[in-house]
């Protein structure tokens, strides 16, 4: 290669690099609804084939596909967060009234002798360590952290609700079009990559389905561990059965503790304000019911698309969450599956 060459094609490539840069800066605001749509677009690409299929024109095809999205997803979202907004709003002072007989939580506790005795025993192993822990100021201050954390997240999406909509209005214009143009898209990215066929087909191919596999395996968790937490609230007669359901359904989503950081200390209040056969009836409902649904849907839906170890999963969603929010949770082990489908690409390149 002559030296002119070599000027020219670092010429080019500082060039494309400062181009690309230019155009991230451009997109960089609706970066997130972007990336959603991609998501939602692979979740339902074989619903949209489907109706390709059989009406044969890819314009109406892609309409009726974006309003099923919009009916399945992104309306019943909406009216869920505001749901949710709502309900913390009108349970607030009912929930500090509460938290603030916390105060008084061993007098309470001294009612109940296997409880008591239970907490007896924690307090005196904490102690025992040399840590002086007050655990009703700090079931208190928990409490009272989450509950603040929910409503300054729902006075945030009522401030920011035109730029919500605007987002959502962003969001199914470019999921039509994702429809719509998709697979011509996909042709050029796919030319794009300098790497064989083969290679390519391994990396699209394995990553589509992983990416299917991880988001419909996550939801469907979530919806099931919401439904199955409502029966057993309402069963249990707990007040605002649907709005600890949602929240049961919102928990669900992390990968450390998940549906039981919120069944658990409803469990512990029903023994304490409803008895000890309720609160162990709930109990056993959420360890058996609840918690462990989780072991037999994901696997039958995710199966053996991904490989990525729970530990793993779990930094990585919680990276997620830091670095994208909400829809961390479903980039990370998205960006995981990738990671280890280019790893096992290595491996085949250029190891074995």
């Amino acid at each position: 290669m002559s030296k002119s060459e070599v000027v020219e094609n670092i010429f080019f490539f500082l060039l494309l690099s400062f181009s690309l840069f230019l155009g991230y800066l451009l997109f960089e605001p609706f970066l997130k609804v972007i990336i959603a749509s991609i998501i939602l677009a692979v979740v339902f690409f074989p619903v949209h084939s489907f109706f390709l299929r059989k009406i044969k024109r890819p314009i109406i095809a892609s309409f009726i596909s974006t309003f099923i999205v919009m009916f399945f997803v992104i309306f019943p979202s909406i009216f869920m967060i505001v749901f949710f907004t709502q309900k913390l709003i009108d349970i607030y002072p009912s929930v500090i009234d509460a938290v603030s007989k916390l105060e008084h939580l061993d007098e309470s506790i001294k009612n109940i002798p296997i409880i008591d005795t239970a907490y007896q025993k924690i307090k005196q192993t904490i102690e025992s360590y040399g840590i002086e822990i007050d655990i009703a100021q700090t079931l208190k201050a928990v409490s009272m952290f989450v509950l603040n954390f929910f409503i300054e997240k729902g006075k945030t999406f009522f401030i920011n609700f035109t730029l919500l909509i605007i987002g959502i209005l962003f969001m199914v214009l470019t999921l039509f079009f994702l429809f719509k143009d998709g697979t011509a898209l996909y042709k050029k990215v796919y030319a794009l990559i300098p790497l064989r066929d083969s290679e390519k087909n391994f990396l699209f191919a394995k990553s589509y389905r992983a990416i299917q596999g991880v988001v419909l395996g996550m939801v469907f968790t979530a919806i099931a561990q919401g439904i199955i937490a409502f029966i057993g609230y309402s069963i249990a007669g707990v007040q605002m059965s649907i709005f600890w359901a949602f929240l049961t359904f919102l928990f669900a989503f992390l990968p450390v503790g998940g549906a039981a950081l919120v069944w658990i200390p409803i469990a512990i209040y029903v023994f304490f304000v409803k008895g000890i056969g309720w609160g162990i009836f709930l109990t056993l409902w959420g360890t058996f019911l609840v918690s462990t649904i989780d072991n037999i849907i994901k696997p039958i839906v995710i199966g053996d698309r991904t490989n990525i170890h729970p530990l793993v999963l779990a930094f990585a969603i919680l990276g997620g969450l830091n670095l994208f929010g909400f829809l961390g949770l479903f980039l990370a082990p998205i960006i995981l599956v990738l990671i280890d489908n280019m790893l096992n690409m290595f491996k085949t390149k250029y190891i074995s």
